[in-house]
């Protein structure tokens, strides 16, 4: 049964929501991170904004909700007003009874110990009077199917039910300005149908709200949005037109602009310049067809068993892990990874991947079992030792920033490293322009990459990284890929965690699925992907390209 619409507030004018008017922003030191913007968003409609890393779309999102220039501060011109309000003389605090802003990181927005607190937190400092407040919060949580959570504690909830609260807090203030950066990243399918079906019943239930969406996961968005603004590297308005236009007549021109595209419109292009067959083959039939025609790349001539042979560089053995007071996490997990092996692992939120993945750097030691690296126990290994031969790349970037300077963060560890390493590195990743800069005034797509940076600088013997597609643009992310498959070809054993499955389609030689903290399946991607009981069964689904396939009648190579 379908939710309860939320009440409107009595008034809400009938100009337009958002306008800009030779708007622009730049930070100290630092080329313009928007170039003048000349734009207007009825209200109401339904815009999906789009652009390369580091384009401006975090810019512009912040600067509707004031964190810029008011908490963050940056040189701006021009106007922008957002429901009649200008950003020159309106704090956030204002402008948050106008807008509400779902960030990438739920986490990062969420304060309160339950979910009924974490709404009532927004409503109180509104000032809303308290006996109007239980009707509001029944509503919100009705509105993204939380109602039988109210009591719930928030850190017990899945990523996509936290994302639905943050949803539901900023409803139950009744913005007429709903903007999301990204809000499916990182969620599994499930989060991600969770997250969609909500906005599509809102925009139903809700036509006069304006909604401001910023995604990579392009194919289930497109159909809630009427119209597409695409900005380019250099944070300039490059394309303004209805889904049907921007991603058919104009998608040749967003791909140059380093743009994601739907999957329909990626076969569309790939098939136009030959290429559909390269474009939809998974990494193994890509390099033993490479290998046939003697272009393989050295390394992986013979990758049906590239790594059997080789040594086993991390072990597992009958691992299992609790936080305290929880139930178990892991549960008896036991795992080789080879010299040389690109592994993904993969899982609904809540299977265990990102623990499997701080227990196998030696962030956190097991309840019961061992890890091995190199057939040392880890937990036995010096820091400095572990840190020289092992590499985590966080989901959060800035989790593991410690320097002002960029550059400085990619010898941090390794001060000995030679300085054209790391500018070699950092022009390898995009961000040479950038050395220094503060790591934290960087995009959160460049910071990404400035993480993956300070542990691909030397090389390691295992590294780890925890959802690598997260904020990435299309280059970006066959930049850093690209490294990584040097580094596996030069023997360094790579674990992917990630919710991408067209990643692990078209990068990973092994693919690992977890389901409540057990290993369910361990083998060949295009295998796993072709067992559709399985993947029911652990709440993952398969890629897009494959589905592409299936839906056109092309049959996905195995």
């Amino acid at each position: 049964m379908d939710s309860p619409s939320i009440t409107q507030p009595a008034t809400r004018a009938d100009s337009p929501a958002i306008v800009a008017e030779r708007f622009s922003v730049r930070y100290p030191d630092a080329a313009p991170a928007l170039q003048p913007l000349d734009l207007s968003v009825k209200t109401g409609e339904r815009v999906l904004l789009l652009g390369p890393s580091g384009s401006g779309k975090s810019t512009l999102v912040s600067c509707l909700v004031g964190l810029v220039p008011h908490s963050t501060y940056a040189e701006i011109d021009g106007e922008l007003l957002i429901e009649g309000r200008s950003l020159w003389d309106h704090q956030p605090a204002d402008l948050s009874r106008s807008v509400g802003v779902v960030f990438q990181d739920p986490d990062s927005q969420l304060t309160m110990l339950t979910v009924q607190d974490e709404v009532v937190f927004g409503l109180e400092n509104l000032g809303v009077d308290p006996a109007a407040m239980d009707a509001r919060i029944s509503e919100a949580l009705a509105a993204v199917g939380l109602s039988d959570r109210r009591d719930e504690r928030v850190d017990r909830l899945s990523g996509g039910m936290k994302q639905r609260l943050v949803i539901a807090a900023l409803l139950a203030m009744q913005p007429g300005i709903l903007v999301l950066d990204e809000p499916t990243s990182n969620l599994d399918p499930a989060g991600v149908r969770e997250i969609t079906d909500l906005l599509g019943r809102l925009c139903r239930e809700r036509p006069e709200m304006t909604l401001i969406l910023v995604e990579h996961r392009l194919d289930p968005v497109v159909p809630l949005v009427d119209r597409v603004v695409v900005l380019d590297a250099s944070g300039a308005l490059a394309l303004d037109a209805p889904p049907a236009d921007a991603f058919g007549l104009h998608a040749q021109r967003l791909a140059e602009l380093n743009v994601w595209l739907p999957t329909e419109a990626s076969a569309r292009l790939a098939g136009a310049s030959g290429r559909l067959d390269e474009w939809s083959a998974p990494r193994r039939d890509t390099v033993l067809r490479r290998s046939a025609s003697g272009s393989a790349v050295a390394g992986h001539e013979s990758a049906a068993n590239a790594t059997a042979g080789e040594p086993i560089v991390l072990a597992m053995e009958a691992v299992s892990f609790a936080y305290q007071w929880e139930r178990p996490v892991l549960r008896d997990v036991s795992l080789a990874i080879r010299r040389g092996e690109v592994c993904a692992v993969v899982g609904a939120n809540g299977s265990g991947k990102s623990t499997l993945a701080s227990l196998a750097v030696g962030l956190r030691a097991p309840d019961r079992g061992r890890v091995l690296f190199d057939g040392r126990p880890i937990a036995r290994m010096a820091a400095r030792e572990l840190a020289r031969r092992v590499g985590f790349v966080f989901q959060n970037p800035e989790h593991q920033f410690v320097t002002d300077r960029v550059i400085d963060e990619v010898r941090f560890s390794m001060l000995e490293i030679p300085e054209e390493t790391v500018m070699r590195t950092l022009k390898a990743l995009r961000l040479e322009e950038f050395a220094e800069r503060n790591p934290f005034t960087l995009s959160h797509g460049q910071k990404r990459r400035l993480s993956a940076a300070t542990m691909l600088v030397a090389p390691k013997e295992l590294l780890v990284l925890d959802e690598p597609t997260f904020g990435q643009d299309p280059s970006a992310l066959e930049e850093l890929l690209q490294m990584l498959d040097a580094l596996a070809e030069a023997g360094t054993a790579v674990i992917m965690v990630t919710h991408d499955m067209d990643l692990v389609w078209r990068r990973a030689d092994r693919m690992v699925v977890m389901h409540e903290g057990a290993i369910i399946a361990d083998g060949e991607p295009p295998n796993l992907f072709a067992d559709s009981a399985l993947l029911a069964g652990a709440g993952i689904a398969p890629p897009a390209v494959a589905a592409f396939q299936s839906a056109s009648g092309r049959e996905a190579t195995p």
